[in-house]
């Protein structure tokens, strides 16, 4: 089908020769067939794009009408049970009714739009987190009804600090619009508000068949006096899900009582979302399922919505419309934890102004299947731009449903220094967003009690690259690892490896409990240990760095006990533990590294641990400030230890790098760490200086002093 629409487009392709009293031109018949090529293999791309999104359509719409299907009836039992009060029952049936309603009052607005996109990349469960990217655009959006949205784009500019730090102009133009005809409040799914609840979906709580899967309870309420006589009350509708699962959320829904709006809202998916079993799920056609060793070695791959925040402002005395919405989480792929933050922000001019004059007319053609229409669109916005001033774009959203016309200057610098957008790139957005206080929303709202019924799930097992470690121990060591959700927030984990060289077999058993901000958990362990404190000789970089070059920077111990610990998800403040445990020696027993079968030195041996029975604490705190790679930057970590048993000792130690650019190119840091301890510290937490974390040329080795 491609290969006879390419020929047809070249028949009807034609080349005009003038002939007459003009100059004759030379016509290079090489750069003609080249011009012919390119059109044919852009077309050929074009169309093959567009078949490709009319199969994945049907495939999508395909596994929804599956989902759907098995979507839980709503009996009267579950009825019964969804609301723990009668209140929660009006309120709920009142908020259903206004979602779906539209106020044919509101005739229009007039609105600055901003977003913010951050992403950032870390390494370690605990630690320094880096900005990878964010990107940041701005815009005047004016709607009217009957008409588009139109969005004037006044700056856009992202940068990606670990490749180069530039700022430059965002590629992406799509201002978010602040309402529109059918405009879902919560802010979820494709953006458009649906009726019945769709599994292959975050399952709304406010659409029909929620109560399946849902239970209600009405919360606090406030009321405020506006300008004259009336007053506004604000009920809260509290929702938890009955079952955990990744598309269910909890939170606090906030409603105006006499109009039953939405005004303000605060919740979280109740699980993380697991990739590859979702995808195993899903995927009907055993062809499209990623191969096997591509899953072993990007596990865990996993995404959690921390916390979903939606905040309304009142206009006219009668409309709620958004005025903030951001949304943060964090991704987990193999040994990489990947953070993102959205934010917007919007500020209002007028709404149901009387000068806006009538909404502009446009006419939208199929631009999902007019290859040669959308090339000649393309060709047209680069000779406006060449003509200078700004390009327009006609686009849809929301399902289509909702027609955009876009316009942008030309001048990519100019929309990356606008004065629309904050000063800097990398400011924390306290003024715009007012983070402290949607911390504290979300600390109200989504505390660790915040959570879905208790119904266990199906385990996970996970196995691979995320498992696997290399070191002068255990040799080449792997594992497996289960983990069941069971509701409530409680998570059983099982974790079993067994090293090739020393044949000595490590378990791990824990229960953990999590709000998605923060994280306790008890368990027990046979493990074997490290003694360093500035390396994690068990990543994914000091294995490698073992196998192929022979350089083993760890010290180990074998530690078998028990512990209680918690820690932020957030992985920049730190964590705590308080365990009881008995320490062991760990022998190297192996000198295999591919540096050494071609003549290099083999392993050192490792330390000699003391065994003995200890009762101890230990807490990590970090720190950091500064985004921007040629500015100030400081980031600090503060670690204490204290024990006591068969060898009572305590350590406590920090360290803190400030860095600064110098030049687009270059940057300069200095780092300080300093420890001390006290006490008859064994040897297995004694301090060990050298290598590539510390000193540098020197070997690392235990200092006595």
């Amino acid at each position: 089908m491609y290969a006879l629409l390419t020929v047809l487009v070249l028949a009807q392709s034609s080349i005009g020769i003038q002939v007459g009293k003009s100059p004759t031109k030379r016509i290079d018949v090489d750069s003609i067939r080249a011009i012919h090529r390119d059109d044919s293999i852009r077309i050929y791309r074009e169309n093959r794009r567009d078949s490709m999104r009319v199969v994945n359509k049907a495939k999508d719409s395909a596994r929804i009408e599956s989902r759907r299907a098995k979507r839980i009836a709503v009996t009267p039992a579950l009825v019964a049970s969804a609301f723990r009060d009668s209140r929660a029952a009006t309120l709920l049936a009142a908020a259903r009714s206004s979602r779906l309603e539209q106020d044919s009052a509101l005739r229009g607005y007039d609105a600055t739009s901003y977003e913010r996109l951050s992403v950032g990349m870390g390494f370690k469960r605990i630690g320094r987190e880096r900005l990878l990217m964010r990107s940041e655009r701005v815009g005047r959006v004016t709607w009217q009804q009957g008409g588009p949205a139109l969005v004037q784009v006044l700056g856009r500019r992202h940068v990606m600090p670990m490749l180069d730090g530039a700022g430059k102009a965002d590629i992406n133009l799509d201002v978010p619009i602040p309402y529109y005809p059918g405009r879902e409040t919560l802010w979820t799914g494709s953006g458009i508000a649906k009726a019945d609840v769709n599994e292959s979906e975050i399952i709304h709580p406010l659409a029909r068949g929620a109560e399946a899967y849902y239970t209600y309870a009405t919360g606090d309420s406030v009321s405020f006096q506006l300008p004259g006589s009336r007053r506004i009350q604000l009920r809260e509708l509290v929702v938890r899900p009955r079952a955990p699962s990744w598309n269910v959320a909890l939170g606090s829904l906030w409603f105006d009582v006499s109009t039953a709006r939405l005004v303000r809202a605060v919740y979280r998916l109740a699980e993380p979302m697991d990739i590859w079993k979702i995808a195993n799920e899903e995927e009907d056609d055993p062809d499209d399922k990623p191969p096997k060793w591509v899953t072993a070695m990007i596990t865990p791959l996993t995404a959690q919505v921390n916390a979903i925040t939606v905040e309304y402002g009142l206009h006219e005395g009668r409309f709620w419309m958004p005025r903030l919405q951001g949304l943060e989480g964090s991704a987990q792929a193999g040994f990489m934890r990947v953070p993102f933050k959205i934010e917007q922000t919007f500020k209002y001019a007028s709404v149901n102004g009387t000068n806006m004059g009538p909404p502009p007319q446009i006419a939208l053609g199929d631009t999902a299947q007019d290859s040669v229409s959308r090339s000649r669109r393309a060709a047209t916005r680069r000779n406006e731009c060449k003509a200078g001033g700004e390009r327009t774009r006609t686009t849809t959203r929301h399902e289509s449903g909702l027609p955009i016309i876009t316009r942008v200057s030309c001048d990519s610098v100019a929309l990356a220094a606008s004065s629309e957008l904050p000063k800097s790139i990398y400011d924390d957005g306290e003024e715009l967003f007012g983070v402290k206080e949607r911390d504290a929303l979300i600390e109200e709202a989504l505390t660790l009690g915040a959570q879905p019924g208790f119904v266990p799930q199906r385990p996970v097992i996970t196995y691979g690259l995320g498992l696997t470690r290399y070191n002068r121990i255990e040799g080449l060591s792997t594992g497996i690892a289960a983990r069941q959700s069971l509701g409530a927030g409680y998570t059983a984990r099982a974790m079993a490896r067994i090293g090739v060289a020393d044949l000595s077999p490590n378990a791990e058993l824990g229960l953990t409990r999590t709000d998605g901000r923060r994280t306790i958990g008890v368990g027990v362990y046979r493990r074997l240990s490290s003694a360093n404190d500035w390396a994690d000789p068990f990543s994914f970089g000091s294995s490698l760095s073992a196998l192929l070059f022979g350089r083993d920077e760890g010290f180990y111990f074998r530690s078998f006990g028990l512990e209680l610990a918690g820690a932020a998800d957030d992985s920049a403040t730190g964590s705590w533990r308080v365990f009881a445990e008995r320490h062991g020696d760990a022998k190297k027993k192996t000198n295999f590294s591919l540096a050494r079968s071609i003549g290099g030195a083999g392993f050192r041996d490792n330390i000699d641990a003391e065994s003995g029975n200890i009762i101890g604490l230990a807490l990590e705190r970090h720190g950091s400030r500064g985004l921007d790679p040629h500015g100030l930057r400081l980031f600090g970590s503060l670690r204490a230890e204290a024990a006591a048993g068969d060898f009572d000792y305590s350590r406590a130690m920090f360290d803190a790098t400030i860095s600064h650019g110098l030049g687009h190119r270059l940057s300069g840091a200095f780092t300080l760490s300093a420890g001390t301890s006290g006490g008859a510290v064994p040897s297995q937490r004694l301090w060990y200086l050298g290598g590539t974390q510390t000193v540098r040329g020197q070997r690392p080795r235990r200092i006595d002093w």
